[in-house]
């Protein structure tokens, strides 16, 4: 903006602030005279056309002096804000940085390990056993015959890694026949 308009601009800021000061101050003494007689008279109120008239120089005046102060409004409101910004920015690093390294950490993990963990939890892929390839849905690995996944003793639902119940029929796990029992026998459920 060059200095004309600079002066221009702050011609017509400050004639706007003072024609909103006089229409607010104008409009409030006739809204105030206009509410007075209302309440004050005995019959129909005679000056009711000022309230009519106070109520909308009030409401212009309100909207003319904000705009002649919204630069001044929006750096106050700048100043206030920044430093909350800062202080959250501070706050919330460590946790930023932490959710930063994790994803960092899966993107850099091998594929062969992410296909070995997607395989034991889903029943595809390879026995982290043995490394022999696993038919969909198995519960079991065909060459070494490792569980794969926990079941339930009592109904034979497939189990969470850390399932003390079941969550199908709602039975305490591992109280019929011991640890056993509820991973096929070898006390190595999940493994």
């Amino acid at each position: 903006m060059n200095p004309n308009d600079r002066k221009s601009h702050a011609r017509t800021k400050t004639t706007l602030k003072i024609i909103g000061l006089l229409l607010m101050a104008g409009g409030a003494a006739l809204a105030v005279t206009g509410f007075a007689d209302i309440f004050t008279s005995d019959g129909f109120p005679t000056k009711f056309w000022m309230l009519m008239l106070g109520l909308p120089m009030l409401a212009i005046g309100g909207m003319l002096t904000l705009t002649g102060f919204r630069q001044e409004i929006g750096r106050y409101m700048k100043n206030e804000t920044a430093p909350i910004f800062n202080e959250m920015s501070r706050d919330i690093r460590p946790g930023v940085q932490d959710i930063a390294s994790a994803v960092q950490q899966g993107m850099s993990r091998p594929a062969d390990a992410q296909e070995q963990t997607q395989g034991v939890q889903s029943g595809e892929g390879s026995c982290p056993a043995c490394g022999a390839s696993l038919p969909q849905d198995n519960r079991f690995c065909p060459k070494c015959g490792r569980p794969l996944a926990r079941s339930c003793p009592h109904c034979g639902e497939t189990l969470p890694p850390d399932a003390k119940f079941c969550p199908a029929c709602g039975k305490p796990l591992g109280t019929q026949g011991g640890a056993g029992a509820a991973d096929g026998g070898n006390g190595r459920a999940g493994q």
